[in-house]
């Protein structure tokens, strides 16, 4: 949050196409700064997050995401051998249960690694798709 302060300061941001991505631990960060600072965000999109500590309080880290009304865009590869994808499938399976503006891209024969590279063009195309009213 420091770094996005920083980045007001010394650039022209457009308040209205702010997003926030990571990968593995930092998928899992995605959702905790989604959840906190939901009104900052136009979209988010967590890559193969490894979001293990949140899973018995994924429904009510997921709703402040919800409540905040950002979209999410979950990206995870079908042959991690780091973060499992069942533990992804869950997390997305919460999301829609909540009825989130989520989308849900898993990639076929993508691991930990190569997700990352793999993720880009989803992950960039569904950021270009969202802004803020």
């Amino acid at each position: 949050m420091n770094v996005l302060a920083m980045v007001h300061q010394q650039f022209n941001v457009d308040p209205k196409r702010i997003y926030l991505t990571g990968h593995s631990m930092g998928g899992a960060g995605t959702f905790y700064l989604a959840a906190k600072h939901a009104d900052i965000w136009s979209a988010v999109a967590p890559v193969a997050p490894a979001a293990f500590m949140m899973n018995q309080d994924r429904a009510a880290i997921l709703k402040q995401i919800r409540d905040g009304t950002v979209p999410l865009l979950i990206v995870q590869g079908d042959a991690d051998t780091v973060v499992p994808p069942a533990n992804t499938r869950m997390c997305a399976d919460t999301a829609k249960e909540l009825h989130m503006d989520v989308k849900y891209v898993e990639l076929p024969g993508i691991d930990h690694g190569p997700v990352i590279t793999a993720s880009q063009k989803a992950v960039y195309e569904f950021f270009a798709q969202h802004a803020k009213n």
